[in-house]
């Protein structure tokens, strides 16, 4: 249930920047009292190959905090993450492929949320706040709200195949794809417009 950072022959569709397509699976929404059980990350260059994967079920530092709360979604049990990557492990992969590319993800003020404070819980920091959120994106480009903006209804508006749902791996695929298929529709074709698709990280507060 665990990988190392692996090269790869998946292709997605063409990008005008190389990205780093970030999705994870969680016990639940909140990330102060929730854990990340799953993490995968594709590395997505302009010609839309897929240089580099890494996806691993994750291994909380203390073992008991996994809660089941999520398991009828995500599948991953007790004992699949008793057998993951430790979450240190995992989060330094993660940390080695950020500078390959733009991170992205779908609704990635999410993903951003839990890695902010998992990273914490192992004395790191996460140095990602500018960031690509197809979701974000999406709504952008739909102001009328003439469509649903989760990942598996804008995957079909697409024709695009969600091989894998509610897996870390299958998201981050289909999230590659959709981003490359929403900056087309964008008229986003060169890096010079990235901050036209950019959002910003912030931490909720109490």
């Amino acid at each position: 249930m665990t990988s190392e950072i692996a090269h790869s022959s998946v292709t997605t569709g063409e990008l005008p920047f190389s990205c780093v397509v970030v999705d994870l699976e969680t016990t639940g929404l909140d990330p102060t009292t929730c854990r990340v059980i799953q993490m995968a990350a594709l590395v997505v260059e302009p010609n839309g190959h897929v240089s580099q994967t890494f996806s691993t079920v994750v291994k909380p530092e203390n073992p008991s905090e996994y809660e089941h709360g999520a398991e009828h979604i995500h599948g991953i049990s007790a004992s699949d993450v008793s057998h993951g990557m430790s979450l240190s492990e995992a989060f330094n992969h993660l940390l080695s492929l950020l500078p390959f590319g733009v991170f992205a993800g779908h609704n990635a003020s999410f993903d951003l949320g839990f890695l902010h404070a998992e990273a914490a819980r192992v004395g790191l920091t996460f140095p990602v706040v500018h960031h690509i959120d197809t979701l974000a994106v999406s709504r952008r480009s739909d102001p009328e709200k003439l469509r649903s903006h989760r990942l598996s209804e804008l995957c079909d508006h697409h024709n695009i195949v969600l091989d894998g749902a509610h897996t870390a791996l299958g998201d981050a695929t289909a999230t590659a794809r959709l981003l490359s298929a929403l900056l087309r529709e964008a008229d986003i074709t060169s890096a010079d417009q990235l901050p036209l698709v950019l959002s910003e990280y912030r931490a909720k507060t109490a």
